[in-house]
């Protein structure tokens, strides 16, 4: 029986994905991989021998840099050597091997590209930044929604007394546009805060009829179909019934929207008792999402509605997964689309 021979230490540190090199008691190379020689920019064979402090110093580590102080007095370090790494940012550190008497018996230095976690630190101040600018941008919208509601009311008033059809046009335009900025401002303040859900047990049979409710008017005047159809043995489900009232009749709203005149929109809630999770539905009959918009649903400020601020799924999205869901969109077999949410019962 043949046995393979046993792979040597060069070998091994060469499928290392680190920059490996070893070095014994005198400081002296004893092995130093292909990935640390590019990175100094040297040949690994040509410093068999050399002072470990020489190589890094020809390599462009400054004389007085932690890295070089740590291998002469053998300390641990970890940090970044960026002279010699300008291509990448990097990490090295040094670590020892102590023999019997205590004394050093060697060690090795090791670099690892930090690009990673330079991007994940970056990533992380830029959410702590956001979220500063959210909590600013909330205090914002809070103090101009207040004079807004003052001038919508004396509008309102306005237009019970004005008399005339062009004073009443310039009035309705006025109020809509008023509308429209205080659904802006709502939709930012629900993206800047949507709250810890307060969970508790729902009937959904009642609130999707709460929803549907609120919608009737215009679904009976487009002539459209309208069905809903929880399942008889539902159960309650563990929810914040006022977000998810948001929720539902976001989906509902954008629903009716999509759904042409004499088309049908159909409502369905079901438990899947197996996996503990409840179901709720909403399919229309519109002419459905294109495939390259459906990746872009639920980003933020991304709308193919002409007045739509680009919010309302992305929020719709959030409270969701704040309960612990999913919340899913696509295209029916047929025709239309449908938007699945799917809840955990506890």
């Amino acid at each position: 029986m043949n046995i393979s021979a046993e792979p040597s230490m060069q070998q091994i540190l060469e499928v290392i994905p680190l920059g490996i090199g070893v070095f014994n008691r005198k400081r002296q190379v004893v092995a130093l991989n292909t990935l640390l020689a590019k990175v100094i920019g040297i040949s690994g064979e040509e410093v068999a021998g050399q002072d470990i402090l020489e190589v890094f110093r020809e390599g462009g580590v400054p004389p007085d840099h932690p890295i070089l102080l740590a291998l002469k007095e053998g300390g641990n370090y970890t940090g970044p050597v960026t002279p010699i790494t300008s291509r990448f940012p990097s990490y090295f550190s040094t670590h020892f091997v102590k023999d019997e008497d205590g004394g050093i018996a060697g060690g090795l230095v090791i670099l690892w590209d930090a690009r990673r976690q330079q991007e994940l630190e970056n990533a992380v101040l830029r959410a702590e930044r956001l979220a500063i600018m959210g909590q600013l941008a909330a205090a914002a919208m809070h103090e101009i929604r207040n004079p807004l509601s003052s001038v919508q009311g004396i509008l309102q008033l306005l237009r019970r007394e004005v008399r005339g059809a062009r004073f009443q046009n310039y009035l309705e335009i006025m109020l809509n546009a008023l509308d429209r900025v205080n659904s802006l401002l709502t939709d930012y303040l629900r993206l800047a805060k949507p709250g810890i859900p307060r969970r508790e047990p729902c009937d959904l049979k009642e609130l999707m009829a709460e929803v549907a409710a609120l919608v009737e008017n215009e679904i009976s005047g487009k002539g459209i179909r309208f069905i809903s159809s929880p399942a008889p043995d539902l159960p309650p489900v563990a929810l914040d019934r006022e977000q998810f009232h948001q929720v539902l009749f976001n989906v509902l709203k954008n629903a009716l929207e999509a759904t042409p005149a004499g088309g049908e929109i159909r409502m369905e809630a079901s438990v899947d008792a197996g996996q503990g999770a409840a179901r709720i539905t909403v399919r229309d009959t519109g002419p459905g999402i294109a495939e390259e918009v459906l990746q872009q649903v639920f980003d933020p400020f991304f709308t193919t509605k002409e007045k739509g601020t680009g919010l309302g799924l992305y929020v719709c999205r959030s409270i969701v997964e704040n309960h612990g869901g999913e919340i899913r969109i696509g295209n029916n077999p047929d025709r239309g689309c449908a938007v699945e949410i799917i809840l955990p019962c506890k």
